[in-house]
């Protein structure tokens, strides 16, 4: 399961805007976007018992697509009162800083797709939603040539399947997140985000002029065509696809998943 102890960070609630240096102050409640910890004040479909919860849509969809929807919207609130807020010459002076991004992911997610003549879903045993599966994400590395600008998803099959762009805003802890998939007409549509949190010092006291690593993405995936080889020719068939997911970093034995999430 996907959990962080709410008692972890004292949610850098102790995050002193006063700290920050080359950002504007931000509100109480656009630094819950800043950790998990917070995000469960901000969002409670998030909290189980004091724990950081993915929603599973194999067993609570509703609750599932309202923390999907609620948290979408929340940001774009929250970046619509940040972008009042501030002083455009002083976002638009600001160094680029986007977030860090992991090379293993797993996902939760629901979807549904057709050729125009079926109607089936992406996931595993053709149910609607997938919970804690294999991220399509996973081999995400950045880009040399982009100076970790850019991050493409290296795999074997194709061996660069889509590059992503993310896009930094307003908001020190979030960014836009484009996406152009290698092998279909694979994109992510607004609203698609990633969060990312502090890296704390040895005080556990958030470091404000260190990239930020991504703990959370909220998106959703729209493709409309897939591979296929006709007369030993490459071409897309129509295939039209609406997926809305999470997305979150693992690593080691946290990476244990239930199968494939959709690929493009």
């Amino acid at each position: 399961m996907f959990i962080f102890s709410i008692r972890t960070v004292v949610l850098a609630v102790a995050l002193s805007a006063s700290s920050l240096s080359s950002a504007a102050t931000l509100s109480v409640q656009s630094e819950l976007l800043c950790s998990p910890e917070g995000l469960m004040r901000l969002i409670p479909q998030f909290n189980v018992n004091g724990q950081f919860t993915i929603p599973n849509p194999n067993t609570d969809l509703q609750t599932f697509l309202s923390a999907q929807q609620g948290l979408s919207n929340a940001i774009d609130m929250i970046l619509a009162q940040e972008n009042i807020s501030q002083n455009p010459s002083n976002v638009g002076s600001l160094p680029s800083r986007p977030l860090i991004f992991a090379s293993n992911w797993l996902s939760s997610e629901v979807g549904i797709q057709t050729d125009g003549t079926n109607l089936n879903s992406p996931e595993s045993g053709g149910k609607f939603g997938g919970y804690r599966v294999r991220s399509f994400l996973n081999g995400l590395t950045p880009v040399p040539l982009s100076q970790g600008s850019m991050y493409v998803i290296k795999q074997s099959n194709p061996t660069y399947q889509a590059l992503v762009y993310p896009m930094p805003t307003s908001h020190p802890c979030v960014n836009r997140l484009v996406l152009a998939a290698g092998n279909t007409t694979g994109l992510w549509p607004t609203p698609t985000y990633a969060l990312g949190r502090y890296q704390l010092d040895n005080n556990g006291l958030p470091m404000r002029d260190k990239p930020l690593m991504t703990y959370l993405i909220v998106n959703i995936c729209l493709d409309l065509g897939t591979p296929a080889v006709i007369n030993r020719q490459s071409v897309l068939r129509p295939n039209a696809m609406i997926i809305l997911a999470f997305h979150w970093p693992c690593e080691g034995s946290g990476c244990a998943d239930n199968g494939i999430g959709h690929q493009h």
